[in-house]
């Protein structure tokens, strides 16, 4: 398979309705986050975003986008 045609396991697991790995992926980078004080709102909002595929809250969109949040970068 070239590489143009391969799909992310997460995005098949999507697209089958399965269940994802992301509380092993990104929600351990999350929970570490949480026990040490440090925030982690990048993969928080991955988080929420999959959960939210994988219940229905959300569909297929590059919608989804919109719900990250970056502060501005200082010039």
């Amino acid at each position: 398979m070239h590489p143009q045609n391969s799909k992310a396991s997460m995005l098949q697991d999507l697209e089958k309705s399965f269940k994802t790995e992301i509380d092993a992926i990104n929600g351990v980078v999350c929970e570490y986050g949480r026990k040490t004080g440090i925030p982690t709102p990048a993969n928080d909002t991955v988080v929420k975003i999959v959960k939210g595929l994988e219940s229905g809250t959300y569909k297929f969109s590059t919608d989804n986008l919109k719900l990250f949040s970056f502060p501005a970068i200082p010039e």
